[in-house]
This record gives C-alpha cells, sequence and structure tokens, in this order.
C-alpha cells in the first residue's frame, strides 16, 4: 500500500485543556484521548502521519449563547431583529477577534498548524469585516472561515462582499461551513458531538446552492464548501460544473456500515463516493476531518480503501489542498 502524505484542511483546537473539555462534550472520552488543545494536536499529528491541519478559529460552543439567541430572531420584524442582532454582535464581536488573535499567534509558535480567521456581519458591517480580513491577513492567517449556520447569516449576504472582494484580492480561500445546522444530516460516530437539539425551526442558511451568486461575482475567489458528504451533495455536484472556483472538503465522512448516519436518506454513501468525487474532479476535492470532535484515523482509513487511483487519494489527501489553499 502506498504510504501517502496528510494535510488535513478542517479543524478546530481549544486554547487550553480545560476548554477543549467545555467546548467537546463528549461523554466517555478520557483525557488521555483529549488532543484538542495545541501541544497535544501535535503529539496526534505525529502519531497518525499528519504532516499540516488547517485550524478553523470559532467561538468556543460554550460561549455561543448570543447565537443561540440570535438563532430565534428570524420571526420578527426586520427593524427588532435588526436592533436585537446589533446587540448581539456586540456581544460576540469581541470574541471573535479574540480567537482569531489566538489563531494567528498559534501558527507563529506551530507552523504546521494553518490558521484561517473566521468573519460574520456580526463584526459590525461591511467595513469592518474587511479590516478584521486585512488585519488577520497581515498578523499570518492563510484564509477565511465561515459558518454561515452557527452565525445565521446568507454568504450571498452583500454585506460579506466587501469582504469577499478583499480576500480575492488578498489570494485568501474561503472555507465555509456547508451542512445543515444545528441538527447536520451527516455521517458521525455516535452519540454525535456536533448535532444540537433546538425548540425553533430551522433555517438552512449554509445551504450550497447560496454560493452561487458569489462564485459568479468572484471567479477568483477559491471558495472550498465544507462537509461533502453531508445533506445536499446533489447540489454540490451541480455547483461545481458550472463554477471552477468552488471545491469541496470531506470532513465528516460518509455513510458506510462502519459509520452511523442521523439521517441516511440526505447523506452520501461511501459506495457512490469515488462516482461523485469524479464528476466535481477529484482535483476538486480537499481531505477534512473536523478534528477534534471526530478522529481523523477512521476517515483517513475510509478514504484509502475506496477504489480510487493512488494519483487520485495523493491529490486528495494533501496535493489539492497545497495548490487550493497555497500552503
Amino acid at each position: 500500500m502506498a504510504d501517502f502524505e496528510i494535510i488535513d484542511a478542517h479543524t478546530h483546537l481549544a486554547r487550553t485543556p480545560e476548554e477543549e473539555r467545555n467546548w467537546w462534550l463528549l461523554p466517555g472520552r478520557r483525557a488521555c484521548d483529549r488532543y484538542g488543545a495545541p501541544e497535544k494536536a501535535v503529539e496526534y499529528m505525529k502519531r497518525e502521519g499528519i504532516s499540516k491541519m488547517v485550524v478553523l478559529t470559532l467561538i468556543p460552543r460554550q460561549d455561543r449563547g448570543p447565537l443561540v439567541e440570535k438563532a430565534k430572531l428570524a420571526s420578527l420584524p426586520e427593524k427588532q431583529r435588526r436592533e436585537q442582532e446589533k446587540k448581539i454582535g456586540e456581544q460576540v464581536a469581541p470574541k471573535m477577534r479574540e480567537m482569531n488573535e489566538w489563531g494567528c499567534e498559534l501558527s507563529k509558535r506551530f507552523p504546521q498548524m494553518v490558521s484561517f480567521s473566521c468573519i460574520s456581519p456580526d463584526l459590525g458591517g461591511a467595513q469592518e469585516i474587511v479590516k478584521e480580513v486585512e488585519l488577520r491577513a497581515s498578523q499570518g492567517a492563510k484564509g477565511i472561515k465561515l459558518h454561515p449556520g452557527m452565525f445565521c447569516f446568507f454568504p450571498d449576504d452583500e454585506v460579506m462582499f466587501p469582504a469577499y472582494e478583499k480576500c480575492q484580492e488578498l489570494g485568501l480561500p474561503v472555507l465555509a461551513d456547508s451542512a445543515t445546522w444545528p441538527t447536520p444530516h451527516v455521517l458521525t460516530v455516535f452519540p454525535s458531538p456536533v448535532a444540537l437539539t433546538v425548540q425553533y425551526d430551522v433555517i438552512d442558511y449554509g445551504e450550497p446552492k447560496r454560493w452561487a451568486r458569489v462564485a459568479s461575482t468572484f471567479p477568483r475567489l477559491s471558495i472550498v464548501l465544507a462537509h461533502l458528504g453531508a445533506a445536499w451533495w446533489d447540489e454540490r455536484v451541480e455547483l461545481a460544473q458550472k463554477y471552477p472556483n468552488i471545491y469541496f472538503d470531506t470532513s465528516q465522512g460518509f455513510s458506510a456500515p462502519d459509520r452511523i448516519p442521523h439521517s441516511p436518506h440526505r447523506g452520501l454513501a461511501e459506495a457512490d463516493v469515488p462516482r461523485i468525487f469524479r464528476k466535481i474532479g477529484t482535483d476538486r476535492i480537499l481531505f477534512g476531518t473536523d478534528f477534534p470532535a471526530l478522529e481523523p484515523q477512521p476517515q483517513i482509513e475510509q478514504l484509502i480503501r475506496m477504489p480510487l487511483t493512488d494519483e487520485e487519494k495523493r491529490m486528495i489527501l494533501a496535493e489539492n489542498a497545497k495548490r487550493v489553499l497555497r500552503l
């Protein structure tokens, strides 16, 4: 069997072991099995043969209370909703900036960890979002992370367009969550470390079709849509055929007998993956995992056992990330 370089293009890290324990509430996970803080993540990378991790900064779970409240505002009259969103943004923005600064410092301490900084309208409007992009790029961020579902915005909202233009100008790729949120119809181990039960109607902010106008308006902007195996994988194929600047990552894996689906009728089955990869183009697929919520090893094994050529596996596991993310 060929030995492949592995770049994990989709990870999230905590700043400390304590923050990790409070962020990923994984029943039964022992302290010795937690690798979500930087020093332990380096150990894990060595053990599993991972040469680089792309670290996507997000607000830790324990600090997302305001975002949970924001998700309940959709039914309010527009003026009232805007007023409430502004108040919530004033709580969210400082934490987002704090995590972005930490991510940039992290990549200086550990060059094998590539920092992508998070942005959203919560930063205070188009100009403030652009300022954050410029600042973090100057501090070493190699790309931008978006999570439309978590932050309750549509990626084709024009408030984001100046930031996309700046990313295109600076050559910064954008990696965005594009699965359902907060209850993702994806494949994962059980119990789900990412699923969240809520009592309000879910709006699919991150649905892939929302990226069509962005991709056409900014044709030199590299857009990586995460979670290819989640709901709407058929939409992703259509997008790929229309927009050559859209790419995908494999984070969270694909439906298989050893991976328990939340919603099997919406997940992409492992048996169909090679066909879908080739319809999209294997040069447009990046390996990612969602570490540490999900372990890389089962996802590495799943990809390597697929009936793909060694060259296709080499591209997906590392070479595409080097090219698309400019690593």
